[in-house]
């Protein structure tokens, strides 16, 4: 067992959202996505997201659900997903594919 402090790797870049990988093995990936105001990133697959802070766009196809602290949202394997931070606060969500 492993135990870290997954807020303490919390990191911004005002270039470009970071991927901060938290775990991965075979067939199980663990991330935190920490965006800026204004800033998306773009995915695919089977996803779970976590909202750890701040207020989102999550689009999935033709679906679009705005979250916020606490929200958790799924999206399906075959459809291409895109978090953007709508607010004026940073995002930090917690995904797990």
């Amino acid at each position: 067992m492993d135990v870290l402090n997954a807020i303490a790797k919390v990191r911004f870049n005002s270039a470009r959202p970071q991927r901060v990988q938290l775990y991965k093995c075979a067939d199980f990936l663990c991330e935190l996505l920490c965006l800026e105001p204004g800033q998306d990133l773009t995915a695919s697959g089977r996803c779970v997201y976590y909202l750890v802070a701040g207020t989102g766009e999550i689009k999935s196809g033709k679906t679009q659900e705005t979250a916020t602290l606490g929200h958790l949202v799924t999206c399906d394997d075959g459809e291409s997903h895109t978090i953007v931070n709508t607010s004026e606060q940073r995002l930090i969500c917690l995904a797990v594919s």
